[in-house]
């Protein structure tokens, strides 16, 4: 049987869990964890499966309208709406991951990595929605990034492209859609540089800069956030196959550690995401977060009294 690595159990915003070794890997804590973390995304899914529109929207939109007008507003607009877009598609990226974790914890043999490595792309994609629904910052900055992104994954796609020397029509078709990407970032008036080897290295609007390079790594950390123990550090060891993970995982005798900071690490995600997806759309939290993570929290005490020690 696989063994599931001893994680350390500091965790931010989350008071400090019980010792790893005072709880026990048993069937009945992985079948109880599966239905608490299937639980609490029921109960977000008919919170954030409102969709993303409400105030936030409506005060950019009414921000890119008031400060342009004619061609650029519209492109602006249009520039808008694929922020709009890949901030929904982070938010199904997050809970598509997470729903597969349930379903990881049950399988046979148990799990030793790769409920991290679902864990950190939902962390990840908290930090991509994060970055473009940021209420902090001009809304001429969120465009700003959004032209990065874009302009990134048409780079990335493009290189795809040319590798395949046996498809010109790949190459042509991603010629076409950077050529249109482009005109879309000058309608809207927005500049870019690049360096010396043709990277992107920034993108401007109104005097509004932000890195060629969102820095997805950055962006989970500022997600979570953390104080003396970085997750994405972990999650990130199990999806890269680091060595110092991989001998803890060899060397650590199997306990319920790993499942508990599962547990705690679903429930700051959630906890998280659904502050910020309200405070964009100014949607009512009902039901609240305590009911959302309500089993999740109760599942973490009984396992910390020893109620599923027992086989």
């Amino acid at each position: 049987m696989a063994r599931p690595y001893r994680f350390r159990m500091t965790f931010p915003p989350q008071p400090p869990p019980p010792k790893a070794s005072d709880v026990q890997l048993t069937p009945r804590l992985l079948e109880r964890a599966a239905h608490s973390i299937s639980l609490a995304l029921d109960h977000a899914d008919k919170l954030l499966g409102r969709g993303l529109d409400g105030r936030g929207k409506e005060q950019d939109i009414v921000a890119i309208k008031d400060g342009v007008s004619g061609p650029t507003r519209d492109a602006r607009l249009r520039l808008y709406e694929l922020l709009h877009e890949t901030a929904e598609l982070a938010q199904c990226s997050a809970l598509d991951h997470l729903r597969a974790l349930p379903a990881d914890l049950m399988r046979d043999p148990q799990p030793t990595f790769s409920h991290l490595t679902l864990a950190r792309v939902a962390m990840e994609a908290g930090g991509m929605f994060a970055y473009l629904t940021d209420r902090d910052v001009d809304v001429r900055e969120l465009l700003a990034r959004i032209a990065g992104i874009q302009m990134a994954d048409v780079d990335t796609a493009l290189r795809f492209a040319e590798s395949h020397t046996e498809r010109p029509d790949l190459v042509a078709a991603m010629q076409q859609t950077e050529q249109e990407l482009l005109a879309l970032l000058d309608g809207a008036g927005v500049t870019h540089r690049r360096n010396k080897r043709g990277q992107l290295i920034e993108t401007d609007l109104d005097g509004h800069k932000t890195s060629g390079d969102m820095g997805i790594a950055k962006a989970a950390r500022a997600f979570l956030g953390h104080d003396d123990h970085d997750p994405y550090n972990l999650l990130s060891g199990g999806a890269h196959s680091r060595p110092w993970l991989l001998r803890s995982a060899r060397e650590t005798p199997p306990d319920g550690g790993s499942v508990l900071y599962l547990l705690w690490f679903t429930k700051a995600l959630l906890t998280v995401w659904l502050e910020r997806w309200a405070a964009y759309t100014g949607a009512e939290l009902d039901p609240p977060i305590t009911k959302v993570v309500q089993g999740i929290t109760i599942t973490i005490q009984r396992a910390a009294e020893g109620d599923f020690n027992s086989a």
